[in-house]
C-alpha cells in the first residue's frame, strides 16, 4: 500500500476541510496541525470516482484508537448532527483523522494516543450514489 496516497477524499470533503481551515479552528491540541496535514497530503477525486473503501463524510466506519476497543460511528460535520454513541464529529481529532482513510489503514497522528486503525468502511454515501444523485438533481439544465 506504500504506492497509494496517504489520504483520498472527494472534492466536496476537501472543500469542507478548507472551510474549517479558513475559520481557524480552535479546539483539541493538534487539531489545526492535523487539518493542515490532511489538506496538503490528500489526493482529491470526484465523488463518482472515490473508492467505496475510503471514509467520506457520513460514512459508517469501524475503527479503533491505539489498543482501545473497536468502535462503529458515522462521520458527521459537527455537534448539531452528533448522536452520542453513534457518530463522531469531523471537528474532533478522531473524526478528522478518519476522513480520507481506507479499509485496513493505520495512521498515527499523536504518539501518546497510538495509531487510529480503520477496520472497514461499512457504509459510504458515494458508493450508493446518494451524494452524486442529490447533486445532479439540483443542477439546472437551462430548460
Amino acid at each position: 500500500m506504500s504506492d497509494l496516497p496517504q489520504f483520498v477524499m472527494t472534492d466536496r470533503d476537501y472543500a469542507i476541510l478548507r472551510g474549517i481551515a479558513m475559520a481557524r479552528p480552535s479546539g483539541e491540541r493538534g487539531y489545526f496541525d492535523l487539518l493542515r496535514h490532511k489538506l496538503v497530503q490528500a489526493d482529491i477525486v470526484d465523488s463518482e470516482r472515490i473508492d467505496p473503501g475510503v471514509v467520506t463524510m457520513n460514512s459508517q466506519v469501524r475503527y479503533r484508537v491505539g489498543d482501545g476497543r473497536w468502535l462503529e460511528h458515522r462521520l458527521v460535520l459537527g455537534a448539531a448532527r452528533e448522536v452520542i454513541g453513534q457518530t463522531v464529529s469531523l471537528r474532533s481529532l478522531y473524526g478528522l483523522a478518519l476522513l480520507g482513510m481506507r479499509d485496513e489503514q493505520e495512521f498515527t497522528y499523536d504518539a501518546e494516543q497510538g495509531p487510529i486503525i480503520v477496520s472497514a468502511v461499512l457504509y459510504q454515501p458515494e458508493a450508493d450514489a446518494e451524494i452524486v444523485d442529490y447533486g445532479r438533481a439540483r443542477m439546472w439544465r437551462g430548460q
